[in-house]
């Protein structure tokens, strides 16, 4: 398992991932048992500017979408007719339209020793840009990640192999 290392600021989402509905555990066979029985609604936004040194290591551009190349593997994939209101579909380009991966997470607030667990969510062709989705069992913001506040996330899973 690596770990991989963003920065960033947390910034308001645009509010629709409060519309979508993200399966819990008892909802998708494919999900690892540790995934929440239950998402708390919504997502926590985190405009990242610093993204892991493995990726120039690597020769991979300093973005957030080399997520969606498929170079760190996620924990899983929530196919995308499982999510309730999900209005991503498959588009010229973006063959994988609505489908998500998820990582395993941990946010923390900058400089601190301690962080949360939560899991990072990243739709195929959700056009958010530079931005990481974090989704929990509990409300992220209520750990005190609130707009304006500098954390790091952690991601966990795999390089693939080529």
């Amino acid at each position: 398992m690596v770990q991989i290392f963003f920065g960033g600021t947390v910034v308001t989402g645009v509010g629709r991932h409060a519309t979508l509905h993200v399966p819990g555990h008892l909802e998708l066979s494919c999900a690892p048992a540790d995934w929440p029985d239950r998402l708390h609604p919504g997502s926590l936004n985190v405009q990242v500017d610093k993204c892991p040194v493995e990726f120039g290591q690597r020769g991979l551009p300093h973005s957030v979408e080399v997520l969606d190349t498929g170079w760190l593997v996620p924990a899983f994939e929530i196919p995308k007719d499982r999510m309730g209101n999900n209005k991503l579909r498959p588009r010229p380009g973006v063959p994988r339209g609505g489908d998500a991966q998820v990582w395993r997470a941990i946010l923390s607030r900058d400089g601190a020793s301690n962080g949360v667990f939560c899991w990072a969510l990243r739709r195929f062709g959700s056009r958010v840009g530079e931005q990481l989705e974090f989704v929990a069992g509990n409300r992220l913001r209520d750990f005190g990640f609130n707009d304006g506040i500098r954390v790091k996330a952690m991601l966990l899973g795999k390089w693939h192999v080529t």
